[in-house]
């Protein structure tokens, strides 16, 4: 059984190692004990272990004092959890029985782990309530039941091809866990950028940060809208969700900053929209032409949405603003939604934090955007539509993402490789990382 650690100070240092299967202790009331099973790693999980402390991502699975030594010191390592699968192996909890698969926030481990959880809502979705993950946002305290028509064993374990509906599945479900549910990219398109009379648009942050996003903030249809790092996982489906927007709401254009310049525009041609659009590379994005399109469109405002554009992106964007007549008056908005993929220094991190203030980004949170959603429409209301519309993405996956390719690896010894290449900024924007964790 495999455990993989990262370090605290430095989140190129990692390791895996083996245990013993330990003897189990009982199990407490309201608990499942469960295993994990198909789980993603992607640049989020960079941004987990970088703000593992701050925003408390270490604190869902922390080191057991049972770990070999150093690896027992929480203060210097930790766990980093990703999106995926998990199954019940023993519960106290009548609803949850053995066998059951359960979709949300898992330890990169395959030794079993304890979750202590409370009935949520709407049916089948359950809150971990153990005392110290309660600093961690609601969105990773979530857990959803996940019927499946062939059991998870056979579709990650199979020796031989599986059938093409039990292919479809695992498929759909390494997706899922890829693009976490797209729950990023469908909050911020739809309820940060409302287009939903019925709907005033959130702040990015979520109604718990006491900031004003009126809905002129809101409002796209006289801005264009720039994505930098295009083609990452949340920048595809928000533009997907963006693109179809009715036309009295929908921006006058969208200009994707992207390293893979051919797949974004196949994505543009397949999928259909009126939103009028244009793909530049990193390296033309204060080009003569990037200018004139833009300045083309006549906008009063333009909102960039930084995804995790390489070093100079949101630089040259801004000049490039800068430096043309046209665009000179528009109002600017920068939204910060994820980072390079990259192990940011410490110094890189303190000149973020002054860039953030300097620029005036307005930082987004996924977690707190949909925790005001929860309260203002209800969790039936909004997973009934996040889910339909989920559906409806991965129905079209393949229009959406042209050419990526689900990459499957195995056990722990796969998620140590594999968090080597993110931290090296090895993993192309093609492949997406999925293991199988048994």
């Amino acid at each position: 059984m495999g455990v993989h650690v990262i370090s605290k100070l430095d989140n190129r240092q990692h390791a895996s190692f083996n245990l013993e299967v330990p003897a189990q202790r009982e199990l407490s009331d309201s608990s499942v004990r469960i295993r994990t099973q198909l789980i993603s790693l992607s640049s989020n999980n960079l941004t987990y272990a970088r703000m593992g402390g701050f925003l408390r991502w270490w604190d869902a699975y922390p080191v057991s004092e049972d770990y070999p030594a150093p690896y027992n010191d929480s203060s210097a390592w930790g766990i980093v959890p990703a999106w995926g699968y998990a199954t019940v192996e023993e519960t106290t909890i009548p609803e949850l029985s053995k066998g059951t698969l359960l979709y949300g926030f898992w330890p990169t481990i395959n030794t079993p782990t304890d979750l202590k959880l409370k009935r949520g809502s709407p049916d089948g979705h359950w809150v971990e309530i153990s005392d110290h993950r309660q600093q961690l946002m609601p969105l990773y305290n979530r857990y959803r039941v996940t019927p499946t028509s062939t059991p998870i064993l056979d579709l990650t374990t199979a020796h031989n091809p599986l059938s093409d509906s039990a292919q479809d599945e695992l498929d759909r479900m390494a997706w899922t866990a890829l693009f976490i549910g797209g729950v990023a990219g469908f909050v911020l398109s739809e309820y940060v950028f409302s287009s939903n009379s019925t709907q005033p648009p959130i702040h990015p942050l979520g109604s718990q940060a006491g900031l004003q996003w009126t809905l002129s903030d809101g409002d796209l249809s006289s801005a264009v809208v720039v994505n930098l790092a295009a083609s990452t996982k949340t920048a595809r489906v928000f533009s997907y969700y963006l693109s179809r927007k009715p036309d009295s709401s929908a921006p006058l254009g969208l200009l994707h900053v992207t390293s893979a310049v051919s797949r974004i525009e196949e994505a543009d041609r397949s999928l259909p929209t009126s939103v009028p659009s244009k793909v530049v590379a990193y390296g033309d994005v204060d080009s003569k032409g990037s200018a004139e399109w833009l300045a083309s469109r006549k906008p009063s405002k333009i909102v960039i949405i930084d995804f995790g554009g390489r070093a100079n992106a949101l630089k040259d964007t801004l000049s490039l603003i800068k430096n043309h007549a046209e665009l000179q008056s528009c109002k600017v908005v920068i939204v910060q939604v994820g980072n390079e993929q990259k192990v940011y220094s410490t110094e890189e991190l303190v000149v973020g934090r002054a860039a953030m203030e300097e620029l005036g980004k307005v930082q987004y949170n996924t977690s707190g955007v949909q925790d005001t959603i929860l309260e203002s429409v209800g969790p039936e209301a909004y997973f009934a539509t996040r889910d339909a519309e989920w559906e409806k993405w991965l129905d079209e996956r393949h229009l959406s993402e042209p050419g990526l390719q689900i990459v499957f690896g195995s056990g722990v010894s796969g998620v140590e490789g594999g968090w080597d290449r993110l931290c090296r900024g090895q993993v192309g924007a093609e492949e997406g990382l999925v293991y199988k964790m048994q």
